[in-house]
């Protein structure tokens, strides 16, 4: 069983296959100690279309991201009553706030009188109820219509039916899961497919947002992805900001359900060679990151932790949504200028000038014809795999 921000017990599905993120610990201990084998080399190609045709994107948006549970931001994003995230990354008018229950919901940010847009500004906000410019129809924090202004003036209409139109939203472990598809429900347990047990034992709900930044990039979703599923680029592109804490090349992943977990040794596993598994750190011996289909990554770096969403907006645009979140909120000016700091590198330093540098960089390369597919090694088959669970849920 497992409690949810408002302190409900949530029943857990078992996976008794799945493997606790330790033996991909172990794994890379082993290796480090030279007692086993690094992966075997091979060659794999993906095709440039798959990252540049109109068409495929059409149909990526279509069936994974407005079928597939998407992560909107974390629940301590809304201490109080009132807060507000209001986003259009998927291509839909959405605002999530929290009611005065303390329960976090989705809605359409639409006017069911003509259609307007009711908040207009992007981004965090508080707010006591939604209204609507254009001719103040007003809504609770709960989505139901509250007040029509003359309401004599309408015919056999029933304000009980002109509530906003809500999307299955749901908290679980820190994260607030959302599903582009009103009236249906999210089957979220089989979608984790048994990563909810990492995430507790990583401790990510009791973490708390810090700062978040939303870029504009221009190439497809799925290059900035090939970049966090790449142990081959870390010593390389990250030379002379993350590269020199890690070891080159000694990585390990594994597959649940379509998500990818990766696991990238830090130098500290040459320290931990005798160490049996159970004394392993998972943040401090190695960085796991995961990668939620289809569209999330999750990483947990020494100090802190990563979500990053991807939300395409075209085959050569996506939405890069980055959340740091810290172990709890500063306590110092201190503890607040190191948390500064440390986003600071990760945001800008890291992901804007390597990763999402490279991702761009590629794309005006795909652009160019040069190259009709590209190459991945046995050090980038985790981005491999990510690929072949696309094209699996294409097809269903």
């Amino acid at each position: 069983m497992l409690d949810d921000n408002h302190g409900q017990s949530i029943k857990i599905m078992d996976f008794p296959d799945h493997q606790a993120p330790e033996g991909l610990l172990q794994k890379l201990q082993l290796r480090a100690a030279g007692k086993a084998a690094a992966p075997t080399a091979c060659s794999h190609r993906i095709a440039a279309a798959v990252y540049t045709d109109p068409a495929r994107f059409e149909q990526e948006h279509d069936k994974l991201f407005l079928r597939y549970p998407q992560v909107l931001g974390h629940t301590s994003q809304f201490p109080e009553t009132g807060d507000a995230l209001v986003q259009d990354w998927l291509g839909l008018p959405l605002v999530t706030l929290r009611d005065r229950e303390g329960e976090l919901g989705t809605f359409m940010n639409v006017c069911r009188h003509r259609g307007m847009r009711l908040l207009q500004e992007p981004g965090q906000t508080r707010v006591r109820s939604l209204v609507c410019p254009y001719h103040q129809w007003t809504y609770g924090l709960d989505g139901k219509l509250r007040n029509i202004p003359r309401q004599e003036s309408f015919a056999d209409i029933d304000p009980a039916d002109f509530g906003l139109v809500r999307l299955p939203t749901e908290v679980r472990h820190g994260l607030i899961w959302m599903q582009a598809t009103p009236g249906e429900t999210m089957d979220l347990d089989g979608h984790l497919a048994g990563l909810g047990a990492d995430f507790d034992q990583l401790k990510l709900g009791e973490y708390r947002f810090c700062r978040q930044s939303v870029k504009d990039i221009a190439c497809n979703w799925k290059l900035v992805q090939d970049a966090f599923l790449d142990g081959y680029h870390v010593v390389r592109l990250h030379k002379n900001t993350v590269g020199p804490f890690f070891p080159d090349a000694l990585a390990e992943s594994s597959t649940h359900g379509r998500h990818v977990r990766s696991c990238v040794a830090r130098n500290e596993i040459f320290e931990a060679l005798e160490l049996p598994p159970e004394a392993l750190d998972l943040r401090n011996h190695a960085t796991f990151s995961y990668t939620l289909f289809p569209n999330v990554v999750v990483i947990f770096h020494p100090e802190y932790t990563s979500i990053i969403s991807l939300f395409p907006q075209a085959a050569d645009r996506t939405l890069f949504v980055h959340s740091m979140l810290t172990p709890r909120e500063a306590t110092s000016d201190k503890e607040r200028d190191h948390f500064e700091r440390s986003f600071e590198l990760i945001d800008r330093g890291v992901f804007e000038a390597e990763d999402i540098f490279v991702s761009v960089g590629t794309q005006k390369g795909l652009r160019s014809g040069a190259n009709e597919s590209l190459l991945f090694g046995s050090l980038e088959e985790p981005a491999v795999q990510f690929h072949h669970e696309i094209e699996a849920a294409l097809a269903d």
